[in-house]
């Protein structure tokens, strides 16, 4: 009688595990995005205040599964003459102080510019990390892997942080985080193939940001003209071969 109890339950089990591991996109029609969570993730809304002690909605949705959890924050800057550029920039330093940034790059979603990095944690955490400022809304998506953290990113972490998406001016959703020129690609539609993977967008090309950053010093905000359009950046310390010109970039 325990045997057969015991069966019963091992098969009823096994399909609600499989259900709660796939992955779907949620699409919030205000202020307009869609993004992917491996569950329904939790929403709450709060205000926070920004540098300027300005008390701002923000929405946040959050899901844990397993050792990572999944969070996006959107604030509202609608009511104030806030820039893409500042704000990225600020919101960028804000979750740097929280531990040590191991790797930073600009990054686009078509031709919406913003930053993407990842953050070693001083609690032994690990982040992917991505800020996007669209119509006047501040998106930060960060997957948290909980300590200790593995030497690279799970697959995971990195689809969570690729998977925002906004509509275009004909009301078709675009989307893929990729590099300045060109690294990465677009994933799709919002139900395009679950158990893609996409790779890490390469850094964008240092040649303009050298121009750019010129007589500057590392940790200036400065607007980098690319193809698409102006770029936020942060000018950083590059080591050089010997005989080559020391530059700041």
């Amino acid at each position: 009688m325990t045997i057969r109890a015991t069966i019963l339950m091992t098969a009823l089990l096994v399909p609600l595990a499989a259900v709660a591991e796939e992955w779907k996109a949620y699409t919030y029609p205000e202020p307009g995005f869609s993004i992917e969570f491996p569950g329904v993730p939790v929403v709450q809304s709060s205000r926070i205040k920004n540098s300027l002690g300005l008390s701002l909605p923000m929405t946040r949705y959050e899901l844990r599964q397993g050792r990572i959890l999944y969070t996006l924050t959107v604030v509202n800057y609608s009511l104030t003459n806030a820039d893409a550029l500042t704000t990225i920039v600020e919101t960028e330093r804000a979750l740097s102080a929280s531990g040590k940034v191991a790797e930073s790059r600009g990054a686009r979603i078509k031709r919406v510019f913003g930053r993407q990095l990842t953050l070693d944690g001083g609690d032994g955490s690990r982040s992917a990390i991505a800020i996007f400022f669209v119509n006047r809304h501040l998106y930060t998506m960060v997957a948290q892997v909980l300590p200790p953290h593995p030497v690279g990113l799970p697959d995971d972490a990195i689809r969570f942080e690729q998977s925002l998406q906004f509509p275009d001016d004909s009301g078709s959703w675009f989307s893929g985080i990729g590099g300045l020129f060109g690294g990465g690609g677009s994933r799709g539609g919002a139900d395009s193939g679950s158990g893609n993977r996409e790779t890490r967008p390469r850094p964008a090309a240092s040649l303009p940001s050298d121009a750019t950053c010129a007589g500057k010093s590392a940790g200036d905000a400065v607007q980098l003209e690319t193809p698409g359009g102006p770029v936020p950046a942060i000018c950083t310390l590059v080591a050089r071969p010997l005989g080559s010109p020391a530059a700041t970039h």
